[in-house]
């Protein structure tokens, strides 16, 4: 009988109570508490019940197993020495049963902990070390266990190889490296570039070649390049980098090249180059000349930005004139800290932010982020490069370009409106004097910045009109309209109106075309391309549905009898992982005000490049503007424009006397600018009410006052004026 059969016999005998393992819950009726009470017990008695099907009883013991606080240590024995050889088999299924995930989940957290402690214990590396010297069968075992701790158990090799007391292992030590594998390249290459000792270097590069991994070709470059090196060392390196290149790509290509490229590995996310999705910290490498190597942990998902970081400081160092490493350093520092991460204690105190940096390298270099950035759709970081460019550049600079190509005017027609908002800002806060590429689109922009109140809008397509969902993402107070359409054209046409579309529900069953046409449709589409959007399928075809999850961004898969209030929790889930924020009133309030000046300031100056009665309806709609500040911005803005609807709107807002008296007043004012340059183009009516505004006894005073300079700012006949004067001695 082999393991496998004889553990599915134990199960079977436990269940009719002959087992020899612990089952004190079979004494009792069915949903008894549990009667076990040590981990050893509650963990048989979890696995034994999920084997036989009864989940109430295994999430009881699994809750008791948790309850007692294990050791990770004491689990990860369990799961690999105990009764039960298939223990992590049996955890995965527990992990697909909605009654048992969460303990599952906890559980193997926890054996992966223990794992963890076991894998980075020094005495148990020291030992193993030691080992290999011993029997065959010690060394083999040695080794296994050396693999497991992977680059943990660098440094104490490492060191062997340091101490010239213990040379009787030195052969052993460099037999067991190349073993190690890949985990240890990190940690190899920091001892090889500053460790002075040649007996280290030279096994490094030994066991480099031997392992063959590319990340290493940079470090090796580095030394087949130094004029000092030893003959030794270079004879070394030169055959470690045949070992992993070959011979038909030894031509061309400088350390510092390699660095660079490197660096552009770890930001890409290569997945060699990226810890195990599993891990939640990793390690980057430092050598101290007393200890040797020292591992500074950071989060996992920092990893790739610090080790990009860390490569371009090595390329600089080679060649300080590479401004794709320069660039590609604030790239890899602005992501870094968009994505929410403290600097590393390594950075050392009053260490300065991205931005710092950033304006000290000037626009060249935030072009060339700005470019990264686009190509990568990463929002957080076009936005810092854009808002630092805003700092400390002027037009010619703004539009800088970069082998035929312009990172800012780019940005214009980027999916992600903040970004685009952003550079209609930028680009019109320079009152440009020149026409340039794609000029047009800035006043669009900013008319959509400026039309922007924190509303929220979705957008419904379902093969059957589904107004019922509509209906109901409205009720759960989310948006302020539904649009309900049958096709995914219809449901974009529907929503051209809306300032902006924050949630996108497509039905999997829709027609006119077909869910994965209409996603690369919605990719296209500069409104939705950054869209939360949430696809709703029947259960039974829930998994064929969910790829697409991973084949478009900004989707998720959820059944179609998901409720309305979880759609939108899923939306915002959306938001969170791509860090996108929601754009509420007070978002909104932020770019409307910015918008209304820019717009203002190139009313002022009468900027040749932007025509601003291109938008003149969207300014006329926000003289009614609820928000003073945009308000005063936006008439003085249609003060300084030539034309009839600009000067009637302003003097609608002037003579309305539900209107509250300091906007009255400032419109009054902004009317009289508008006379004084273009004269009187206002309709009788309205002249006729300015007039009686004048002479109204009644009326506020500054009102009247204000309410003159106006009137006789037209410039009208002088009968008038002698009516009023007669009026006012008839009284």
């Amino acid at each position: 009988m082999n393991k496998r059969q004889f553990a599915a016999c134990m199960a079977f005998l436990s269940v009719i109570g002959l087992s020899g393992l612990p089952v004190g819950a079979q004494a009792g009726a069915p949903g008894s508490p549990p009667a076990a009470s040590s981990v050893r017990a509650n963990w048989d008695e979890m696995m034994h019940f999920t084997l036989i099907g009864r989940l109430d009883l295994a999430q009881q013991y699994g809750q008791a197993l948790l309850n007692a606080k294990p050791e990770p240590l004491e689990l990860l024995d369990l799961a690999e020495k105990g009764p039960y050889e298939d223990a992590y088999r049996i955890l995965d299924q527990m992990g697909r049963t909605p009654e048992l995930r969460d303990i599952a989940g906890r559980v193997s957290d926890l054996i992966e902990q223990g794992r963890k402690t076991l894998r980075q214990d020094p005495e148990r590396i020291g030992l193993e070390i030691q080992r290999l010297s011993g029997t065959t069968r010690a060394r083999q075992m040695a080794v296994e266990r050396l693999k497991e701790s992977g680059e943990w158990a660098i440094p104490q090799l490492i060191n062997v190889l340091r101490d010239h007391q213990r040379s009787e292992e030195f052969f052993y030590v460099r037999w067991v490296l190349p073993q190690i594998g890949k985990p240890a390249v990190p940690a190899l290459v920091t001892a090889l570039d500053q460790s002075d000792d040649l007996n280290v270097r030279l096994s490094i590069l030994e066991a480099l070649g031997k392992i063959g991994y590319h990340a290493a070709i940079p470090y090796i470059l580095e030394i087949i390049e130094t004029e000092s090196a030893v003959p030794e060392l270079k004879a070394a390196a030169l055959k470690a980098l045949l070992s992993i290149q070959g011979t038909d790509t030894m031509k061309g290509g400088s350390a510092a090249a390699a660095f660079e490229d490197l660096a552009g590995g770890y930001y890409n996310h290569v997945p060699s180059l990226m810890p195990a999705a599993n891990q939640e910290a990793a390690n980057v490498w430092f050598w101290h000349a007393s200890r040797g190597l020292d591992p500074n942990q950071v989060p996992a998902g920092a990893y790739d930005e610090l080790m990009a970081m860390r490569c371009c400081e090595k390329s600089l160092r080679l060649d300080p004139h590479r401004p794709g490493a320069i660039s590609l350093w604030l790239s890899a520092f602005f992501r870094l800290q968009a994505e929410g991460f403290a600097q590393p204690g390594y950075f050392g105190a009053h260490h300065a932010d991205a931005s710092t940096y950033a304006l000290t390298a000037g626009p060249e270099y935030l072009h060339r982020v700005l470019r990264r950035a686009l190509l990568n759709r990463n929002r957080p970081v076009a936005l810092a490069a854009i808002t630092t460019l805003r700092r400390n550049s002027g037009q010619q600079s703004l539009l800088y370009e970069l082998d035929q190509d312009q990172p800012l005017v780019k940005s214009l027609t980027y999916p992600d409106r903040e970004v685009r908002f952003n550079a209609a800002l930028t680009i019109g806060g320079v009152l440009a004097r020149h026409q340039f590429t794609h000029s047009e689109n800035v006043l669009p922009i900013l008319s959509e910045a400026l039309r922007q109140k924190g509303k929220r809008f979705a957008v419904v397509v379902s093969a059957d009109g589904n107004k019922q969902l509509a209906a109901d993402l409205k009720a759960a107070g989310s948006f302020d309209e539904v649009v309900a359409a049958e096709t995914y054209g219809v449901g974009v046409e529907r929503a051209a109106h809306l300032a902006s579309i924050d949630l996108l529900v497509l039905d999997y069953d829709i027609r006119q075309p077909d869910i994965r046409p209409a996603l690369q449709l919605r990719q296209n589409e500069y409104r939705l391309a950054f869209c939360p959007t949430v696809i709703v399928v029947d259960a039974a075809r829930l998994e064929r549905a969910k790829p697409l999850q991973d084949e478009f961004d900004f989707v998720a898969v959820l059944p179609r009898s998901t409720p309305a209030g979880e759609i939108v929790q899923a939306a915002q889930k959306i938001l969170a992982a791509n860090q996108v924020s929601g754009f509420d009133p007070g978002l909104a309030d932020i770019y409307a005000t910015a918008a209304a000046d820019v717009l203002r300031r190139l009313a002022h100056r009468q900027n040749p490049v932007f025509d601003l009665k291109r938008i003149e309806p969207t300014l006329i709609e926000a003289v009614n503007e609820t928000r003073p500040q945009i308000q005063q911005m936006v008439t003085e803005t249609l003060a300084q424009l030539d034309s009839l609807d600009a000067q009637r709107a302003i003097a609608r807002l002037a003579l309305d006397d539900q209107t509250d008296l300091p906007i009255r007043l400032m419109a009054l004012g902004n009317l009289a600018v508008s006379a004084k340059q273009f004269g009187n183009l206002l309709l009788g009516d309205q002249v006729r009410s300015l007039y009686l505004l004048v002479g109204d006894l009644s009326a506020d005073s500054q009102l009247r006052n204000m309410a003159a300079e106006a009137y006789g700012s037209l410039n009208l006949p002088s009968a008038q004026i002698s009516q009023l004067i007669l009026d006012q001695v008839s009284q």
